[in-house]
């Protein structure tokens, strides 16, 4: 009987443990699960002001370099040479996208990538439009005409899609801040 009596007791014991144990286990998890939501939020605050403005700086650079933006601000009827323009051009398109290209690391690579594809298709037009009319041959302002034609003729505005990404992720940023 106290044979008996022992193991009862020892079995509330075990249970009695394993029990403490399992609850400490509980809040132990849920202690780590807070931590972690707060150190997300608080990641969340300082990052955030920082990809709110690669996002805006990546808006700026579609809405500068969109070529029915970008030709009228450099104002072709003022080049005596085609080559100059298209130096021009060039040189405006790279300069603006590097000056952006230290803000990547804060936008998603969908934004990124689709920043990169607006640019390269635009540089590849350029090019092709330069190997179709050359520079020599072709006063700035007509050169300037075969470009929109080429342009106009893509069956995407790679700088409307580009647009868009930057607007969903703003988007996204802003419904996480809530």
């Amino acid at each position: 009987m106290v044979e008996n009596s022992w193991l009862a007791l020892l079995i509330v014991a075990l249970s009695g443990i394993g029990t403490a144990v399992a609850l400490l286990l509980f809040f132990w998890r849920r202690e780590i699960e807070e931590r972690r939501r707060l150190v997300r939020q608080q990641l969340l605050q300082a990052t955030l002001p920082l990809r709110l403005q690669a996002l805006e700086r990546a808006a700026l650079f579609l809405e500068r370099n969109d070529p029915n933006n970008l030709l009228p601000r450099l104002n072709p009827h003022t080049f005596q040479h085609t080559s100059e323009l298209i130096r021009v051009l060039f040189q405006t398109v790279q300069e603006e996208f590097l000056h952006n290209a230290a803000h990547q690391i804060y936008m998603g690579p969908q934004v990124w990538a689709s920043l990169r594809s607006a640019k390269n298709i635009l540089l590849q037009t350029l090019q092709l439009t330069l190997s179709e009319h050359p520079p020599q041959q072709t006063p700035p302002l007509a050169w300037v005409e075969r470009f929109k034609e080429k342009w106009r003729s893509q069956a995407n505005d790679p700088f409307q899609i580009a647009s868009a990404y930057v607007h969903k992720e703003m988007q996204r940023l802003l419904e996480m801040r809530e």
